[in-house]
């Protein structure tokens, strides 16, 4: 009687175990679907040596949306960006499956670093706000007039080539480190309190 049982429970173990279809290998969620670069204006204060970014209520939040596999904005998408203020740029990306995953790039940290060329730095400020230099959030200040294109990059990166980036690096159109994650281009006006259209 104990073989029988023993030979039963191999049985159904043996086939519970495999099944006719294999697993499907989950996507890399870096793989997106969308991307949208938000805009929020925010007051920059510095207190004990430390800057802080506060969102200013009833602010115009400006964001454009990057649609794959060619993540163009639509014809004529620009932004107008006040000289002297500050705004808070946020990157909102899903996957495929429609989820959220712009975490990835902060999980994957030492591998992930985000660009913002087209601008130097007299005319545009550029902060990171997360840790380790990521960059799905930062703050910028326009500095001067000027009407730009600006290309946002998400390099993947091996982490010793991370290690000899600097926050400086945010605009240096000679580094060519890694592979292209993400590469989103869009028009901005810097333009003084009043612009009009």
């Amino acid at each position: 009687m104990k073989n029988y049982i023993l030979i039963a429970l191999i049985s159904v173990f043996a086939f519970s175990s495999c099944t006719k279809d294999d697993p499907i290998p989950e996507v890399d969620q870096e793989q997106l679907s969308t991307a949208t670069l938000t805009f929020t204006p925010v007051e920059k204060e510095i207190k004990d040596g430390k800057t802080i970014y506060t969102s200013i209520e009833g602010g115009e939040v400006e964001s454009i949306k990057f649609q794959a596999p060619s993540y163009l904005p639509e014809v004529g998408t620009h932004l107008d960006l006040h000289v002297g203020e500050t705004y808070k740029l946020s990157l909102k990306t899903t996957d495929f499956a429609g989820r959220a995953s712009e975490q990835t790039f902060l999980n994957r940290s030492e591998s992930h670093q985000a660009f913002l060329l087209g601008a130097d730095n007299a005319t545009l400020e550029f902060v990171y706000g997360d840790e380790n230099n990521v960059g799905i959030t930062a703050y910028i200040t326009p500095k001067k007039e000027a009407s730009v294109v600006l290309n946002y990059i998400m390099r993947h990166l091996n982490a010793a080539s991370k290690q000899t980036l600097k926050a400086s690096d945010w605009n240096n159109t000679a580094i060519k480190l890694g592979a292209i994650d993400l590469d989103l281009k869009f028009e901005a006006h810097l333009v003084e309190e009043g612009h009009g259209h």
